[in-house]
């Protein structure tokens, strides 16, 4: 009998789409999907064997580019040799390079390892996560027969780290810079301190940009925060934007509530 339950995840469920149209395949860059995580089998032994159980680690590797989009990332293990528990994760990666996951559990239960009897099964909802971001996920499948205790779940943790290529152009746009002043006393009131949120995978490095003095500084691919010094006093604004080998994104919009201090 199928036993289907609701996978725990912090991420927001997204539709898939239907139809995807590919860049070139020059143009792809790859975003590598690491799973880490546990798989636990039970089988609950009948006349002439006793009840088993074990815990196996899982560790899976998938890489995604926009000209081979889709993987799947499968681990099996049974105990007991008749009780086998099967996990599998389908990724698609979408245009937008947000990565799509359909995780299903399914336990079997026959003669041996390998019977395709299907006894349980825990379907997943479906859901997106971006480059750097992760989601855990949670499954279960147990026979509810009477007197069967044969289960299998598994908890594990995907993570989506983007590739080292320039993807299909310029990097995504840095969001929601804030800036405030390091402190009030004389040396905190030269220097604001700057963070911001970076969605770009393929930056080479970040350009900040102090408006008010016309000047730039140069700052390391991936960096979130950022304080500059040496500042006179007064009302100071910035912007940040990314840039690759391709060229630079957008600047970020002067917002002299949340720019400027």
């Amino acid at each position: 009998m199928k036993l289907r339950r609701l996978a725990a995840a912090a991420v927001v469920p997204v539709p898939l789409l239907c139809v995807w149209i590919a860049p070139p395949a020059a143009a792809a860059s790859t975003h590598t999907i690491t799973l880490t995580g546990t798989l636990f089998v039970a089988n609950a032994g009948g006349i002439g064997t006793s009840a088993s159980s074990k815990t196996f680690n899982m560790n899976r590797t998938a890489d995604l580019s926009h000209d081979r989009p889709t993987a799947t990332l499968d681990m099996s293990a049974c105990v007991g040799g008749e009780s086998r528990g099967q996990l599998s994760v389908h990724l698609q990666l979408r245009p937008d390079e947000m990565v799509v996951v359909s995780p299903t559990l399914r336990l079997y239960e026959g003669s041996s390892c390998g019977s395709n009897d299907l006894d349980a099964e825990d379907q997943g909802i479906q859901k997106g996560f971006r480059p750097r971001q992760s989601m855990t996920v949670s499954l279960s499948a147990a026979n509810d027969e009477a007197f069967s205790g044969d289960l299998t779940t598994t908890d594990f943790t995907l993570k989506h780290t983007g590739g080292t290529g320039t993807g299909i152009g310029s990097p995504a746009e840095p969001s929601a810079l804030v800036a405030t002043r390091a402190g009030s006393d004389p040396v905190g009131l030269t220097q604001v301190q700057l963070q911001w949120e970076n969605p770009a995978t393929d930056e080479t490095h970040l350009e900040i940009r102090n408006t008010t003095l016309n000047q730039s500084k140069a700052v390391a691919p991936d960096a979130t925060s950022f304080t500059w010094p040496d500042l006179p006093l007064g009302r100071q604004c910035f912007q940040i934007r990314a840039i690759n080998a391709v060229g630079p994104s957008d600047w970020t919009p002067v917002n002299e509530r949340s720019e400027c201090a």
